[in-house]
């Protein structure tokens, strides 16, 4: 680098309609180290919770624009009010050399508002609460209520199939012995074998009760409507140029 020259730095005065009045950004600092060209200011007359979208123009004497691209710090949108605000280029990782006089352009915009929206409370259809106890005995209920205790008809509905299937085996076993046995052994089988065929009738029956009461509880049962009442979202200034989020409960 043969020749470095700053001269002619520039500010940018920029107003906003509010209380505070005019905003200003102060005339910047720039200093060159380690080819890294960091240029310091001050944001003032701001409000609370007020920010600035900071651009930075370089000009060469020649009429050029410089493009940084390495370049980081008090620098984009949403840059927070105050003072010792600084913008760093890394000349060396833009392979750039300056060997004439740039002038410095520092230009605040007023940031936009954020604009925060809650999400409405999900309205749960009777569609919706039908089907998901169709496949689930009782899940539906449970969205409809918020109460997991209407799931015990999926434990009715399952667990008298399981009983069902077990029966059902039993009986097969027992008129496979009762086929191959004689005199009062085969009596026995005979009976065993018709009391779990009528155990898993049952059972099928309790199931195929329980699952049709379900889908009519599902069908009529009162959807709850979620609501959110007394909260309130703010957001607040804080350190390097972050925004804090604030949400408040009142019970």
């Amino acid at each position: 680098m043969k020749k470095t020259t700053f001269c002619c730095i520039f500010t940018l005065i920029f107003s906003g309609c509010c209380a505070q009045g005019t905003y200003l950004i102060s005339r910047p600092e720039l200093s060159l180290s380690n080819n890294i060209l960091t240029i310091k200011y001050d944001i003032s007359g701001c409000g609370r919770g007020e920010y600035v979208d900071i651009s930075l123009i370089l000009v060469t004497s020649k009429g050029d624009t410089l493009r940084p691209r390495y370049i980081t710090g008090d620098i984009g949108n949403m840059i927070s009010c105050g003072l010792r605000k600084s913008i760093q280029w890394n000349l060396e990782k833009d392979k750039v050399v300056i060997n004439e006089d740039i002038e410095a352009f520092i230009r605040g915009v007023k940031s936009a508002p954020v604009n925060m929206s809650l999400p409405g409370p999900k309205k749960i259809s009777r569609g919706n609460v039908i089907l998901s106890s169709v496949f689930v005995p009782g899940l539906g209920q449970m969205k409809a209520s918020g109460n997991p205790i209407h799931l015990v008809f999926s434990g009715i509905v399952y667990g008298s199939l399981v009983g069902s299937l077990y029966f059902t085996l039993k009986a097969n076993d027992f008129k496979k012995k009762y086929n191959n046995a004689s005199g009062k052994v085969r009596d026995d089988m005979f009976n065993k074998w018709q009391n779990s065929y009528d155990l898993s009738k049952d059972l099928i029956y309790c199931s195929a009760g329980a699952w049709v009461a379900n889908l009519i509880w599902s069908a009529v049962i009162p959807i709850r409507t979620t609501t959110v009442k007394n909260l309130k979202v703010s957001i607040l200034p804080s350190f390097h140029n972050n925004l804090l989020v604030s949400a408040k409960w009142t019970f």
